[in-house]
């Protein structure tokens, strides 16, 4: 068998960008490598797809011995098949060699239907034109298909006791979608060969497509000419704003003429650039550090999201809370103390969560966290969820205030925060001692990733070295808020 040139992947890839097609094909060792973030998106598709087979009991494993010997995926379907196997999982068909492997194969009263599992709660435009190339891949191969379609979960299934994957999973028949895609799927193909076996790379600038569907992978070969201060750090506007900026020759910020029709926010990032200087609106902080009385405790939660709910009573993609950090300062010259919580792993954390949380917080006082809304969220949730505590929770988020505000309104606006109000930009522009750099979890996504892998931990020495990060990680986040609240603090004047 010949080896395939396409696959499913590449395939959409040569469709968002045919440049990095040609650089996955010729030049993959420019890739970048994925982040721990986009690693546990791959993780948890695959999670995923497995589970999914319990719709289809009985079936056989169409993988080989070695994941990447595909011609041997294929024989072994053609293997199944023939020998009269109805159910097959990670089936491999390819045909003019573009290579499809489908997660579940059925065969039902004689018939042959196809199913793709999506980790997604929605079917996107993505997804169909992935269905319509594996429908062009396995009907081509001579395989006829009564039906093809997309398995995505249900986010409004409960679980109740043992997960039910009937209930977890929803089908939708995409046939009608792929039939009518196969004339430019049969095109799109025709041309992706030809990119992937042409010794020129294509000419292709730089552009939205860079970030649509995903994002390219390629972004440091593509962008490295992009320099310092670009016109894609503006805040306040598109994309597409961006990209007719520097397609028009204003490559950087200083380079943009000070008449302009960016608006008010942009232009108060292409002002703080040029000047180098921070932008202090006093009379806008005073109001906004008015709305604070002390105590000020300094709040932040971690949590996690399972596809397939892990406790009773929780649905996928569910926060669940599993981890908070307080400092608070009785006065403000006083140094601030600190109270932590972390969830044993192994069972459900937002009972003892928000016990915790609601007897560290009694009294009265204001309860700054940084970008509200996720806070917000959870308390809502356990509201629903303990509803004994509707009342200690209502009191919570009425003294609630959002640190982000003065930042995102620019009341104070550092020209090294660039695109981005996250304290981790914050941070290093103005309480530079202060750094993530060292901590080995240092992001809420790998602190969420940390935890539901301890879930399944079970060495000692690991859990007790990953409890440990978590905490250094959550405890960062407010001891961060507590140093930024000082420099508002002192910003304001007199």
């Amino acid at each position: 068998m010949e080896k395939h040139i396409l696959s499913k992947s590449t395939f959409l890839r040569g469709l968002q960008c045919a440049k990095s097609l040609y650089l996955y094909k010729n030049f993959i060792q420019l890739r970048d490598a994925p982040s721990a973030e986009q690693q546990s998106i791959f993780n948890r598709g695959s999670n995923v797809g497995v589970f999914a087979q319990q719709l289809f009991p009985g079936g056989t494993d169409a993988t080989p011995a070695r994941r990447s010997d595909n011609p041997a995926a294929v024989e072994r379907t053609h293997e199944l098949i023939s020998s009269g196997a109805e159910v097959i999982y990670e089936a491999a068909f390819q045909f003019e060699q573009v290579l499809a492997i489908l997660d579940i194969l059925v065969k039902k009263e004689g018939s042959w239907y196809a199913y793709e599992v999506k980790s997604s709660t929605k079917i996107s435009q993505t997804y169909l034109l992935d269905a319509s190339l594996q429908y062009w891949v396995i009907t081509n191969s001579g395989l006829p298909l009564e039906d093809i379609s997309l398995i995505t979960i249900n986010n409004q299934y409960v679980r109740k006791g043992d997960v039910d994957p009937h209930g977890l999973f929803t089908f939708r028949s995409v046939k009608k979608e792929a039939l009518s895609n196969q004339a430019m799927i049969s095109e799109k193909i025709a041309q992706s060969k030809l990119v992937a076996a042409d010794p020129k790379m294509p000419e292709m600038r730089i552009g939205e497509h860079c970030f649509s569907p995903y994002n390219c992978d390629f972004m440091s070969t593509c962008w490295k000419n992009v320099p310092p201060n670009s016109v894609f750090e503006i805040t306040g506007i598109s994309k597409a704003d961006q990209f007719a900026l520097y397609d028009a020759g204003f490559k950087t910020i200083p380079e943009i003429p000070e008449e302009n029709l960016l608006g008010k926010n942009a232009n108060i990032h292409i002002n703080a650039v040029k000047t180098g200087e921070p932008l202090i609106d006093k009379e806008a902080l005073k109001l906004f550090l008015g709305k604070i009385s002390y105590p000020v405790y300094f709040m932040d939660f971690e949590t996690f999201m399972p596809a397939i709910p892990v406790y009773n009573g929780t649905k996928p993609y569910q926060h669940l809370p599993f981890q908070f950090s307080l400092h608070y300062k009785t006065h403000e010259r006083e140094e601030a103390k600190h109270i932590e919580f972390l969830a044993e792993q192994g069972f459900d954390p937002r009972k003892t969560f928000i016990e915790s949380l609601l007897k560290h917080t009694e009294g009265q006082g204001t309860i700054l966290v940084f970008d509200a809304l996720m806070e917000r969220n959870v308390l809502n949730g356990l509201k629903k969820d303990f509803p004994e505590f509707s009342e200690a929770i209502d009191n919570r988020l009425s003294r609630i205030v959002d640190l982000m505000q003065p930042f995102q309104e620019k009341s104070f606006y550092h020209p090294a925060m660039k695109n981005s109000f996250s304290i981790k930009n914050l941070l290093p522009a103005i309480v530079p001692e202060l750094s993530y750099a060292s901590l080995k979890i240092s992001s809420g996504s790998i602190a969420m990733i940390a935890f539901e892998k301890l879930q399944r931990e079970t060495d000692m020495f690991k859990i007790l070295e990953v409890r440990e990060q978590l905490l250094e990680y959550c405890k960062m986040d407010t001891l961060a808020m507590v140093k930024v609240f000082e420099v508002l603090e002192a910003s304001k004047g007199e």
